[in-house]
C-alpha cells in the first residue's frame, strides 16, 4: 500500500484505474506501471497517480515515480497548472519543488484551487519575483489573512510590496476601511484613430497610482454585439481587408508581424491561429490596441489567454477589466484579476450575466469582503 494513501483520497471524478492502483494491495507490478507512465488514462489523473506515488514504499515505484515527474516538459507542465481541473495535491507538489517559473508558477499561484497551506510556505521563504506573484493575489490574501503574517516575515519581501499589503489590509481586512478619491476623468487621447469610422476604444492610459483611484472612475467593458458588427462592417470596408483576402497563410503571417494598426485589427480575428497570434509579436502594437483585443467578444480564446497570460499588457487597469468582462477569457484566468478590479466594477461583474458563473461567485465574495468590514463599523459606530 502507498504510503501516501491515508493522508491522500481519492478525489472524485478520478478515471477508475487511478482507485484501483491506489487501493490497499495493489500489486507493485500495477503500481510501477503507473508509476512510469503506462496507464491509458488522462494526463491530470496519471500525474496526480505519480505525484502519490513518490511516497511509495517500494523504492523502485517512487524512483519511477519521480522520474517521470522530472521529465514533464515546460509546456505540459504549464497545461497541467492551468486545468480548472488541476488537483490541490499537483499545486502543492509543483509549487513547493522549486522547479516552477515564468508562466507556471504563475498559473500555479493564481489557481483557486492551491491550498492555504503551500501559498504560506512560499509567502514564508520565497524570492521577491514569487511574492510579487502571491501579493497580487489580493483574493486569496482576503480570504486567509494569517497569508499577510507569512509574507511580512519574508525579508525579501520589498517595501513598495508592503505598502500595498498595507493599503490591502486598511481597505478589506482591516477594521478601519479608507475611503478612496474620486478619480478624475480621463481625456481622450489627441490624434486620429487609426481607421476612420471605427468605435475608439476609451483611452486606457494610466496615470500614477490609477490602478487604485480607478475604483470611482470607468473601464471600457467588452463590445456589445453590434458595436462589434460596426467595427467589423469598418474593417470590411478598408482596402487593407480587400488586400488581404488574397493572401495565403504565411503571407498573413508575416504581415501580422509588421503590418499596420488598420491589417493587424483584421489579422487578430484571422481564422489561421498563427496569424492571429503572429499579430501579437508585432512590435508596433500598441496597448490601446491590446486593450481593444481583450474587449473583442468574437476573437479567438487562445488570443485572449495570452493576452492574459502577459504581465505587461495586464499591467493596464482597462486591459485587466476588459478581460475580466468577456465572455470568452477563461474562467480560470478572469479570477486572477479580479483583485485588481475597483469595488464599482466589482459589483457591476458580480451581475453581469454574460460571464461565467465561476467569475461572477469570486466577483461576489471578493465584494462582500472588501464592503462587509466598513458595514460592521457602521454598526459598532451607532
Amino acid at each position: 500500500m502507498p504510503a501516501a494513501e491515508a493522508s491522500n483520497p481519492l478525489p472524485q471524478g478520478r478515471h477508475p484505474l487511478v482507485e484501483r492502483v491506489l487501493a490497499p494491495g495493489a500489486p507493485e507490478a500495477v503500481r510501477l506501471g503507473a508509476a512510469r507512465g503506462a496507464l491509458p488514462i488522462p494526463l491530470l489523473d496519471l500525474t496526480y497517480l505519480q505525484v502519490i506515488l513518490l511516497g511509495d514504499p517500494a523504492p523502485a515505484v517512487a524512483g519511477s515515480a519521480r522520474d517521470s515527474l522530472g521529465k514533464l516538459q515546460a509546456q505540459t507542465l504549464l497545461s497541467l497548472l492551468r486545468d480548472p481541473a488541476c488537483d490541490p495535491v499537483l499545486l502543492d507538489h509543483f509549487a513547493r519543488s522549486g522547479r516552477l517559473g515564468g508562466e507556471s508558477l504563475e498559473a500555479a499561484i493564481a489557481h483557486p484551487s492551491i491550498p492555504d497551506e503551500t501559498l504560506d510556505a512560499l509567502a514564508a521563504s520565497a524570492d521577491a519575483d514569487t511574492l510579487t506573484l502571491i501579493v497580487t493575489n489580493e483574493v486569496r490574501i482576503i480570504a486567509h489573512p494569517l497569508l499577510l503574517s507569512k509574507l511580512r516575515s519574508n525579508p525579501r519581501l520589498t517595501g513598495h510590496l508592503r505598502r500595498r499589503l498595507a493599503e490591502l489590509e486598511s481597505d478589506s481586512i482591516g477594521h478601519d476601511p479608507i475611503r478612496l478619491p474620486t478619480a478624475a476623468p480621463v481625456a481622450a487621447p489627441d490624434g486620429p484613430t487609426p481607421v476612420t469610422g471605427l468605435p475608439h476604444p476609451p483611452d486606457d492610459s494610466e496615470a500614477p497610482g490609477q490602478e487604485v483611484a480607478q475604483e470611482e472612475g470607468e473601464a471600457p467593458p467588452v463590445f456589445d454585439p453590434f458595436e462589434e458588427e460596426q467595427y467589423e462592417e469598418a474593417l470590411r470596408k478598408t482596402d487593407a481587408y480587400q488586400r488581404i483576402t488574397h493572401l495565403d497563410v504565411a503571407q498573413r503571417n508575416l504581415l501580422a508581424m509588421k503590418g499596420s494598426s488598420v491589417e493587424r485589427a483584421i489579422l487578430i480575428r484571422d481564422t489561421a491561429r498563427t496569424v492571429a497570434q503572429a499579430v501579437l509579436k508585432n512590435p508596433r502594437l500598441s496597448e490601446s490596441e491590446i486593450t481593444t483585443f481583450a474587449r473583442m467578444r468574437n476573437i479567438h480564446e487562445d488570443i485572449l489567454r495570452s493576452l492574459a497570460n502577459s504581465r505587461e499588457w495586464t499591467k493596464s487597469y482597462a486591459v485587466a477589466h476588459a478581460l475580466v468582462r468577456n465572455p470568452k477569457t477563461p474562467p480560470g484566468l478572469s479570477v486572477q484579476f479580479l483583485g485588481r478590479l475597483g469595488t464599482r466594477d466589482l459589483k457591476i461583474a458580480m451581475g453581469d450575466k454574460n460571464i461565467p458563473e465561476l467569475v461572477r461567485r469570486n466577483a461576489r465574495n471578493l465584494f462582500l469582503a472588501r464592503t462587509e468590514p466598513a458595514k460592521k463599523a457602521l454598526k459598532k459606530a451607532h
